[in-house]
């Protein structure tokens, strides 16, 4: 069996196992149109005079799409401790699928997830009145970007989840997002930050992200705030997936 074709059936357990939870997935939509809704609500009216926004609603967009990307990573590391200490874990790893699509498929399926949780943030901000400036191709690309980030993002979870195997640990992953996503442009733009913040703003990947995502909303194609998230993008993507990797390596050899 190779890569691709293990990938794609663990991918198809996790995706199953979701289904029959899906309270878990309802907590993943609930929190981020929460807080969507409530900072529209507070600073939408003042935003365009505060600091220059005309639509909040879709400046918004990419913050309530990336919270729900973590909240989907977070799970990623979970479920992979249940294996764990179920010993599925170790069955898989006595098979002859490859050892790099045991970890794969439950971060394929993460990323999947966020896929469609995305969808339906971005046709509730498109009837509560958000603008969408780049259309249907930017919406493919907002989408194939919160993909590519869940999936990254969820090899912190998994990496430690395979380091300590326990479930607590593990979704520590989830609680870093909280920091990373506060300390970038979220509320504002970046030009109105103080200077320290700012520095500290320049410094975080999320920024180029949630930057990047946003123009396809709000500003129409702009190649550098593309390319400058897909950077960070990608460069979350190695650093979690040799920590990944690192984890597996220590896990398998036990």
């Amino acid at each position: 069996m190779n890569l691709i074709q293990a990938t794609w059936l663990l991918t198809l357990r996790a995706l199953r196992r979701s289904a029959r939870q899906p309270a878990d997935e309802f907590a993943n939509m609930f929190i981020p149109l929460f807080f969507y809704f409530v900072t529209v609500g507070a600073v939408g009216s003042v935003a365009a005079e505060a600091f220059g926004v005309a639509d909040y609603k879709g400046f918004q967009l990419p913050v309530a799409v990336l919270q729900g990307a973590a909240g989907v990573a977070s799970g990623a590391g979970l479920a992979m401790t249940l294996d764990i200490q179920s010993g599925y874990f170790e069955k898989l790893s006595l098979t002859a699928a490859p050892r790099l699509a045991l970890v794969l498929g439950r971060m394929v399926a993460d990323g999947l997830k966020a896929v469609v949780l995305a969808m339906l943030i971005v046709v509730v901000a498109l009837v509560y009145g958000s603008e969408f400036e780049t259309g249907v191709l930017g919406v493919v690309c907002l989408l194939a970007a919160t993909f590519a980030f869940t999936v990254a993002y969820a090899g912190f979870g998994v990496a430690i989840a395979l380091k300590t195997g326990s479930p607590q640990a593990a979704q520590a992953g989830f609680i870093l997002f909280f920091p990373l996503l506060f300390l970038a442009p979220t509320f504002a733009p970046l030009e109105v930050f103080a200077t320290w913040l700012e520095v500290v703003a320049q410094l975080n990947p999320v920024t180029y992200i949630l930057v990047g995502m946003r123009s396809l909303v709000t500003d129409g194609w702009d190649a550098a705030a593309l390319a400058k998230g897909g950077a960070a993008v990608a460069g979350v993507a190695v650093t979690t997936l040799t920590l990944t990797l690192l984890a597996l390596r220590g896990r398998v050899q036990r």
